[in-house]
């Protein structure tokens, strides 16, 4: 119910003409907003209006009118190291193995690339066993869930088709000590039991290529393992500044074997 007052000499119906005017921008926008077909129409409106306030007052330029709504309901963003926003869908661009820099051009690349089998287990097991993803199906497929460098990781081990899903369920019962990756240590460790000698465990670790380089004293080559000489590890950091410069991130592997006492 609308209330008009009238007062002065001016005639009733000239007064109450002036405020109807007032009112109906108000009648009609409660009509719109009681229809429903009218209620996207209302909120464009308004939508419109608040990006247009943001560009006045904050020069910030907003291309969809939802993009605002959208980004109140994020809770976390992903920075590369140039901190552009991404998706978090890490995939692995390179990597060094048995003197060799290797492309991931193609899906098979790992099975491909003439590695020994004794070195493929060792890549397997180094980010299978060292991990915090697990693999939940869904559908159709097997999908790894958890960090994402990690679950770029074995999405890599996946594309290759290795069966990522059954090999990650040997670690069951096997997983001895986890020491899990902070960023004062810069590298994450798990110790494993081995199946194949009793009373004996491997060690995996996985970090920052400075870090993992200083504690090891022998790499993996073609021939086998052979001695890191100050010669061989500064090629290895040339390599890695090589890949940090372009930029990617870069993860290092390492593993040792020992009695478990």
């Amino acid at each position: 119910m609308l209330f008009i007052k009238i007062t002065g000499k001016t005639p009733w119906y000239q007064v109450l003409f002036q405020q109807s005017l007032k009112y109906a921008n108000m009648l009609v926008v409660l009509f719109v907003v009681i229809v429903p077909e009218g209620l996207p129409l209302t909120v464009g409106v308004s939508l419109a209006f608040s990006t247009g306030r943001m560009f006045t007052e904050d020069r910030i330029l907003v291309k969809k009118l939802d993009a605002p709504e959208k980004m109140g309901e994020v809770d976390e963003i992903l920075c590369g190291k140039t901190s552009t926003i991404t998706t978090g869908d890490m995939k692995i661009a390179q990597f060094l193995c048995e003197d060799k820099q290797i492309k991931n051009t193609r899906k098979n690349t790992l099975l491909h690339c003439e590695l020994s089998n004794v070195t493929l287990d060792l890549i397997k097991e180094s980010i299978l066993f060292n991990c915090s993803a697990r693999i939940e199906m869904d559908s159709t497929t097997y999908v790894p869930v958890g960090n994402a460098t990690e679950v770029g990781l074995l999405k890599f081990l996946q594309d290759a088709d290795i069966p990522v899903h059954l090999l990650i369920q040997q670690k069951l019962g096997r997983v001895k000590a986890v020491s899990p990756f902070s960023s004062i240590k810069k590298r994450s460790a798990t110790v494993v039991e081995n199946p194949n000698r009793p009373g004996w465990v491997t060690i995996f670790l996985k970090g920052a290529p400075e870090v993992i380089l200083e504690m090891c004293q022998s790499i993996q080559s073609a021939s086998g393992v052979v001695q890191l000489s100050p010669d061989l590890s500064e090629e290895i950091r040339r390599e890695v500044d090589a890949m940090a410069g372009k930029p990617l991130r870069v993860i290092s592997f390492a593993y040792w074997t020992m009695e478990e006492d």
